[in-house]
């Protein structure tokens, strides 16, 4: 890792997360300058999806969407 402004390698990692979910804040010692770069343990693999045949879990699924009608007796 090497400082984007300086090219210095004296950087320190100050926060393990930045403004996306991928990124990490640095610190260059060297020239005192923040910046934010890409995670090393980062797995850019998407999540899986759930299949068709899994039920969903949205709120029809639930029942949350009728919490306000009275049940039928």
């Amino acid at each position: 890792m090497t400082c984007p402004f300086c090219d210095s390698a004296q950087v320190e990692r100050v926060a393990q997360w930045g403004g996306q979910i991928i990124t990490a804040q640095w610190r260059c010692t060297a020239c005192n300058s923040y910046f934010e770069a890409v995670r090393d343990d980062y797995n850019d693999t998407p999540a899986s999806t759930p299949s068709a045949s899994e039920p969903s879990t949205g709120a029809a699924a639930s029942g949350r969407q009728n919490a306000n009608r009275p049940e039928a007796a």
